[in-house]
């Protein structure tokens, strides 16, 4: 039969049903005969003796669908009485099966040759013949829910109760997969010795076959769960139908009961209740129940030829078994210790384990050869693979180092590879590097220095270790260079707390060199000389004055309250007209006299806008460059002057103006003359990189009757009147 048969109602498993009705017959010694060349075809059963008696006739026909059925044929379907005598009489006859596979390879030079030792002696050998166990449990798996499938699952398994891969069952091919159909077809009854009273095979005892059969049952188990998902996922669409049914029902029959037919709604509420109880009917029904039984088991003795060798390497001795199964010719070979895969050429590391050469590796000191459990370990300085014996354990990484790059701390005692060690680059010693210190000074330098804890220093100013030192001359203490400064003065080496810095220059000045100020006793870097007095002070005591930069002392140094400058008396300056002090930093000269004078005696030109002293302006608000353009302004051209690419100045020079230009210390004013009532101005302030534009207008007729003698001098004479 075959090693899985799902027996389910559908269409497409009625093929699985025939199948199975054919292999039971045909096991059994029937005669059968299908009736049409269809793949399902009606058979026509001819049975044996004890067949005849167990379904209670000689021959008759069977079909597998329900327009088939007519007299003198049975149906076989799940529960029809047909597959239930055929159940019945596999529950009888089926339950154990005892067989001896046939031996068709001989034990000679095959099984001698089947392993070669490498680097090891065979000390010795035996070989004999035994027989191993095949055990095959078939399995009745049931799934109950709202409709009914079967399914017979074969385990098979070995003497160690390891599962063994069936054909057919996954879809990559294995090549040690079994064969069932092939080996019960090859397989015979065991036959019991001439005049021997003993059973023709030994069966194994019970408590061993019932742990096979629980090893057996989780694998069937295992295998039912995996099937529940897909019967499970087809059966929720069902479920779902079903109550959908129900509810849209019994909600229709809840909303037609009217209040008046109904006023207590007892009614309402027994429907409810009628509904609710069929729900749950209808989801236990559909609820998925799982049964696993025991259908029959199988015992198959597969003789087999065993060669024991005992093999010798580095003084140990080690069993290594060779089994050649004589039924197939196949091989079994001793098994790598660390990767696990068979090996014909064999090597044996120091140890003694069975090793293939992609799991050798050789130690670098002493050569002997070790599987990767064993392991050889990398030297984490020179990389060498040396075994546990030729390398030490680092208590910093954790890595095996070889003899020659490992080595004690001389601080803490640990051993310590190479890598995890440093150098103190002032004395040269090997430590851990947990014990080293980074060198400030060479921090600060942008280098990278470790110093050892015996050569380190701590500075007393920046508290950081350190072998750059030097002696302080002032007192004698040992600093850090980052610490020691050079005296400006002197040029001694003195540390934190014996040296001033001059404000100014950031110059550093040892005490020793500090000089005081004898106008304020305060330390002074610098010495100052009033130029009137002649007194001495420091820079806290005197000032300079912000336009010769002489120095001076607080009596003669003036500092104007407006402005904050401080001024010497020759050059502080005088307004022209009123005397009061006036800053010549802060204040330009009268542009036409020269002269310095103050706000309160200023005035602007109503005509160019430009200021001026009130001395320089007449009682008409015309400065006095304004006043004499028309006698003493030369002629120009305006569009030959540089102003022209000024917009206002352009606009006015395309006008028809005869233009007089004057200037003073500060402007250039143009005069344009066109016709009585139409003149323009246009004011230039000078500038060391040319000059700016600051007016430019056309005169109104409050400028016209300020300025009486341009007009006069139009009309050609008269009086002021």
């Amino acid at each position: 039969m075959a090693a899985k048969l799902d027996l389910q109602s559908s269409t497409s498993d009625i093929s699985a049903l025939h199948r199975f009705t054919r292999e039971f017959f045909h096991l059994f010694g029937a005669d059968i005969r299908p009736l049409n060349r269809q793949a399902d075809a009606p058979l026509h059963v001819t049975l044996p003796d004890d067949l005849a008696d167990h379904f209670g006739t000689r021959e008759f026909s069977l079909c597998f669908h329900h327009e088939d059925v007519r007299a003198g044929r049975e149906l076989v379907a799940l529960g029809s009485r047909a597959f239930d005598r055929m159940m019945t009489w596999l529950d009888q006859r089926g339950v154990l099966t005892a067989l001896v596979l046939p031996v068709r390879f001989p034990a000679g030079d095959e099984l001698l040759q089947a392993v070669r030792p490498l680097n090891a002696a065979i000390t010795g050998l035996r070989m004999r013949e035994e027989s191993r166990r095949l055990l095959i449990f078939n399995w009745r798996i049931t799934y109950r829910a709202d409709d009914k499938r079967e399914e017979l699952f074969t385990v098979a398994l070995d003497e160690e109760g390891t599962r063994l891969p069936l054909v057919g069952e996954s879809q990559e091919p294995d090549p040690k997969a079994l064969d069932l159909n092939a080996l019960m077809a090859a397989a015979k009854p065991p036959m019991a010795k001439e005049g021997s009273q003993s059973p023709a095979i030994k069966l194994p005892p019970m408590t061993q076959l019932t742990r096979w059969a629980e090893a057996a049952r989780k694998y069937a188990i295992y295998h039912a769960d995996a099937r529940c998902i897909t019967h499970e996922a087809e059966i929720l669409p069902r479920l779902h139908k079903t109550l959908s049914r129900l509810i849209t029902y019994y909600e229709q029959q809840i909303s037609e009961v009217y209040d008046a037919h109904d006023p207590s709604g007892e009614k309402r509420r027994a429907l409810e209740a009628d509904l609710q109880r069929k729900v749950e009917e209808e989801v236990e029904n559909h609820r998925l129940r799982v049964r696993v039984t025991l259908v029959s088991y199988a015992v198959i003795q597969v003789p087999t030829a065993v060669a024991d060798l005992t093999l010798a390497a580095y003084g140990r001795e080690t069993p290594v078994r060779v089994t050649l199964d004589r039924f197939d010719g196949s091989l079994t070979r001793p098994a790598c210790h660390a990767c696990g895969r068979e090996v014909s050429a064999i090597t044996l590391d120091r140890n003694g384990h069975v090793t293939c050469d992609a799991c050798l590796h050789p130690c670098a000191t002493c050569g002997d050869l070790l599987c990767d459990v064993c392991g050889v370990d990398a030297c984490p300085v020179c990389g060498a693979e040396n075994c546990e014996t030729c390398s030490q354990f680092c208590w910093s990484c954790g890595e095996r180092a070889c003899t020659d790059h490992i080595s004690p701390c001389p601080v803490c005692g640990d051993m310590v590879c190479h890598a995890c060690q440093g150098e103190c680059a002032e004395c040269g010693v090997r430590q851990c590097r947990s014990h080293l210190r980074l060198d400030a000074v060479d921090i600060a330098r942008g280098e990278t220095r470790l110093i050892c804890p015996a050569c380190a220093v701590r500075c007393p100013g920046c508290q950081q270790y350190t072998t750059h030192l030097g002696v302080c001359s002032a007192s004698g203490q040992r600093f850090c260079d980052d610490c020691l400064v050079t005296c400006s003065v002197c040029g001694r080496p003195v540390g934190p707390g014996f040296y001033e810095r001059n404000p100014v220059t950031g110059a550093p000045v040892c005490r020793d060199c500090l000089a005081y100020c004898p106008t304020c006793g305060v330390v002074a870097f610098e010495e100052r000389t009033c130029a009137v007095c002649g007194r001495v002070g420091c820079p806290a005591c005197s000032a300079t004055c912000q336009v010769c930069g002489e120095s001076l002392c607080q009596e003669h140094a003036l500092t104007l309250e407006e402005c904050g400058h401080v001024l010497c008396e020759s050059h502080l300056g005088a307004c022209n007209v009123g005397g009061e002090p006036v800053c010549p930093l802060c204040n330009e000269p009268c542009p036409i006299c020269g002269e310095y004078y103050c706000e309160e005696h200023s005035s602007t030109c109503k005509l160019c806008w430009g200021s001026y002293c009130n001395q320089c302006v007449d009682e008409k608000g015309v400065c006095a460059t304004c006043a004499g353009l028309v006698q003493e302004g030369a002629p120009v051209e305006m569009a030959d002057e540089p102003w022209v690419d000024d917009y206002d100045v352009a606009r006015l020079a395309e006008e028809e103006y005869v233009w007089l230009r004057a200037e003073n210390r500060r402007y250039i004013i143009y005069l344009g003359r066109a016709s009585l009532m139409h003149d323009a101005m246009v004011a230039v302030q000078k500038a060391p990189t040319g000059g700016q534009v600051v007016m430019a207008r056309e005169l109104n007729l409050n400028d016209l009757l300020r300025v009486r003698f341009w007009r006069d001098d139009r009309s050609g004479g008269g009086d002021d009147g």
